[in-house]
């Protein structure tokens, strides 16, 4: 193999590894544009058992998008508690299962959904990618 062909793989193994993971299941993605809260207390489960805290989320935090865990993939609805602070600060967060928005979550201090896999929300205003 020449030096340009060894180049190329390391170059394709580099961009396959930074690609996002987000087709795999269920995602819980932050609005960073639309969220004036300074934390956000997020947990997750399926309906009627218990919520497992996903994220304590703080504003410096440059993450936006959190993988729900792999144990709740094959879940058909997920159970979503996010609470804010300060109570009146304005958070938009969106439930994503395989990329597609399907629940989208605009509040001030506290709100409880569930979102289904089939489900599509139009509402999201976070942006495709995930980051802003």
């Amino acid at each position: 193999m020449t030096k340009r062909g060894v180049i190329g793989l390391v170059g394709t193994a580099f961009v396959l590894s930074a690609a996002p993971a987000l087709a795999d299941g269920w995602v819980v993605r932050i609005c960073r544009g639309e969220t004036e809260a300074s934390a956000i207390k997020i947990s997750v489960g399926e309906p009627g058992s218990t919520a497992q805290l996903l994220v304590n989320w703080q504003s410096d935090n440059t993450e936006t998008d959190f993988p729900v865990s792999k144990t709740l993939d094959a879940a058909k609805q997920l159970h979503v508690n996010a609470d804010s602070e300060p109570a009146d600060g304005k958070v938009a967060m969106c439930v994503l299962y395989k990329g597609t928005a399907t629940k989208a979550m605009n509040f001030n201090d506290l709100l409880d959904v569930t979102a289904g896999q089939t489900g599509a929300d139009a509402n999201c205003k976070c942006p495709k990618s995930g980051k802003k």
